[in-house]
Parts: C-alpha cells; structure tokens; sequence
C-alpha cells in the first residue's frame, strides 16, 4: 500500500467532483490540513476516514487503496449514492435490526424473482 498513490488518487477524484480540500475535510470532519498531508502521502488514515472519504467522493474502498475496479463516476454516481445510503442505514442498525432487515430484503428478493 503506498499512502503517495492513495493521495494521488483521493486528489484526483477530489478535483474531479470540484470539491477544495476545505469542504472534503468538512464533509469528513477533519481539518483542511489532514487532507492536505493525506493527499502529499505524508498522513495515514484512520480506516473511518478512508470510509469516510470513499463515500463522500464516491469511490470504492478497494479503488482509493490499490487503484483496482474504479468505478466511472460520470455512470455510476446515482448507483454508488444508493449503495452508499443502504450501507450507512445498515451499518447504524443494531444486529436484531440487521436481521430483521435482511429477512425483509430477502422475502422481497424472492418474490421478484418469482
């Protein structure tokens, strides 16, 4: 994992959604100055913040660490919004409301199916 790479690519993805460094770090709760330095690769992260990060720039985990699978984020913005808004209801569940949930997701899988 090389932390010049993982800046490069938080720092293009940044620039490409017209977001400063000010407001990413706003958005992430971090100051302008942790970014600055994770973007140099200078500053690990925390892994809530590289969380953090992917989702407000919409961009995989996998992508921002090994370069790998990025998704296009001109076609997949309205998908990767969804997918990011199931994920954080999901991860602020408890884990008898995960399940109830996923039985829930699951009757209704099915029966589209059928």
């Amino acid at each position: 994992m090389d932390l010049t790479e993982i800046g490069s690519r938080i720092k293009l993805a940044r620039r490409k959604k017209k977001i400063t460094q000010e407001k990413l770090a706003d958005l992430v709760d971090v100051s302008p100055h942790y970014i600055y330095e994770i973007e140099r690769g200078t500053k690990a992260m925390s892994l809530q913040t590289l969380e953090k990060i992917s989702l407000q720039l919409h961009l995989s985990v996998d992508y921002l660490l090994w370069g790998d699978s990025a998704p296009d984020p001109e076609k997949n913005d309205k998908a990767l919004r969804e997918s990011d808004q199931l994920n954080h209801i999901i991860n602020h569940l408890s884990a008898s409301e995960k399940k109830a949930v996923t039985d829930v997701l699951s009757g209704v899988v099915t029966r589209l199916n059928h």
